[in-house]
């Protein structure tokens, strides 16, 4: 999709764990935590193909309403909501692990990884899918909580 095309749902979930993913890293850098900058980074590196994927899931749904393509619009978004408390998890810590203004950062990528396991598990459940993502919520609030 180009950048002056709205996003469907999916894609811009991904692309807003992305942000949030991104300031995990940057507040990691900056406490010299080599290690939750390594986890940043893998989560970055995991994310990239999701939104590609889900919107040729969509597209796919809404030209066949097939089961299996159903099927795709509860299985990506259900994976977004764990990498989405996976995020909150990953920036909660890195909160806790500095005293400097990059905490503020990492707050607001613990606030955005939150609202995205929450809109992933709606997407979960419009499509379908129940309450799949509900533990991937909860882990996310928890991180949220921490804070």
């Amino acid at each position: 999709m180009g950048s002056s095309e709205p996003l469907p749902a999916g894609p811009a979930i991904v692309r807003t764990l992305e942000l949030a993913a991104g300031l995990a890293l940057l507040t990691a850098r900056v406490a010299d935590r080599e290690d939750l900058a390594e986890r940043a980074q893998a989560l970055q590196a995991t994310l990239s193909p999701l939104a590609t994927e889900d919107e040729a899931a969509y597209r796919e749904f809404l030209a066949t309403r097939s089961e299996s393509a159903r099927g795709r619009t509860i299985e990506l978004p259900l994976q977004m909501a764990e990498l989405a408390a996976d995020a909150a998890e990953l920036a909660a810590e890195a909160v806790l692990s500095t005293a400097s203004a990059a905490r503020g950062d990492a707050r607001a990528g613990v606030v955005l990884a939150e609202a995205c396991a929450r809109a992933a598990a709606m997407l979960v459940q419009v499509n379908g899918g129940g309450d799949a993502a509900a533990s991937a919520t909860r882990r996310a609030s928890r991180a949220a909580a921490r804070l």
